[in-house]
């Protein structure tokens, strides 16, 4: 992982407000004038990246493909029939389709979190309801809808995102920059957009996020050891990315604790503001200076420099805080099995809050 900060699959995200647009675009731009601007431009921009694709089986099958690029598509139909056959992921069109852009991701995403608590800044959407991130896919629309919510004293982030789910509205192309992943980033991300066309429970973003992650971390790990073995590099290099990545989350919650007493106190808010700015500036020289011995991967590396405010941290929240939840449960009422987890997890969706349903039924087993 050679970025410059640790991944995160906004749509998350990323996240999934850029991803899904096209769903919205469909579904109820007659009916929503207030948004028919945003919504047009970003539907439009996705029909311009989901046309003019190739189709895998016809680039596999041509001899002026380059073997490198024959070598990667056969990776990905690797990991898609994986995510199908063992996790139990639709089988639908995504990654069948092949596409080369001239950039290295596809649209930036903005999230705002209000400056002296964790209370999310939301956009409403048709169809999908109130998300807390919104993508663009102009850089010029990210930054002035994120120096909007920055003069409105809100903290925000920007950042680009590689990949996201249209859940079924397009067919999700394999995109040319994809080829430079290493194989347990190409597996996490097909897996974890798979997760998101397979199962999406509107009105539950958290679940929807921590579910893909989970499944998406899960699943790659999984594939590597089937494909390479579990003595092979390539998976040992895909344990020390999900132990830098835990440690990572455990380190954010701990500062988000940390601030989170700040903003719970009953000091006034000028004075939680500077409390914040003295965490922050603390936590990230601890982590600049700590960085290079507790991580194994070169991203986790330069962390030190990581924008962080508390819409990134919320963010981070959104995606892992109960991931150990779905672990236990995964763990416990699925004996490690993540197909059988899906299906559980599929049919808790119908009947209401799948989390508070998880928690209940480990509860009832333990007594």
């Amino acid at each position: 992982m050679d970025n410059a900060e640790p991944r995160l699959y906004l749509g998350s995200d990323a996240m999934k407000a850029a991803a899904l647009v096209l769903a919205a675009v469909i579904s109820t731009l007659a009916s929503c004038a207030s948004q028919i601007g945003y919504l047009a431009k970003q539907g439009d921009y996705l029909l311009r990246y989901s046309s003019g694709t190739q189709s895998v089986d016809d680039l596999m099958a041509s001899p002026s493909t380059p073997p490198a690029t024959r070598n990667f598509l056969l990776r990905i139909r690797e990991i898609k029939g994986y995510a199908v056959q063992q996790v139990g992921l639709r089988d639908n069109a995504n990654y069948t389709r092949y596409k080369s852009i001239d950039r290295d991701y596809l649209v930036e995403v903005v999230s705002a979190c209000d400056a002296s608590s964790f209370t999310p800044y939301q956009w409403s959407f048709p169809f999908l309801g109130r998300l807390p991130y919104k993508g663009f896919y102009e850089h010029s629309d990210a930054q002035a809808e994120a120096e909007r919510l920055t003069k409105e004293g809100y903290d925000v982030i920007v950042r680009k995102v590689d990949a996201f789910s249209t859940l079924g509205f397009t067919k999700d192309p394999v995109y040319s920059f994809m080829s430079k992943y290493s194989p347990y980033e190409l597996a996490s991300t097909i897996i974890h957009e798979q997760t998101h066309a397979t199962l999406w429970v509107k009105g539950q973003t958290d679940f929807n996020e921590e579910l893909a992650d989970f499944v998406g971390e899960t699943g790659a790990l999984g594939w590597i050891g089937e494909r390479f073995g579990p003595q092979s590099a390539e998976y040992q290099a895909a344990l020390d990315e999900r132990a830098d990545s835990e440690l990572f989350v455990a380190d954010l919650k701990e500062l988000a604790r940390s601030l989170g007493e700040v903003y719970d106190s009953p000091i006034p808010r000028a004075w939680k503001l500077e409390r914040k700015v003295r965490i922050l500036d603390a936590f990230r020289k601890k982590l600049a200076d700590d960085s290079g011995t507790l991580f194994h991967t070169p991203g986790y590396r330069k962390i030190g420099k990581l924008p962080l405010n508390n819409a990134y941290l919320s963010l981070y929240a959104l995606y892992t805080d109960d991931i150990p939840l779905l672990r236990s449960y995964y763990e416990k009422g699925c004996g490690s099995d993540l197909r059988a987890f899906m299906q559980t997890a599929e049919k808790l969706a119908k009947t209401g809050d799948v989390k508070a349903q998880m928690r209940a039924r480990l509860e009832s087993s333990a007594h």
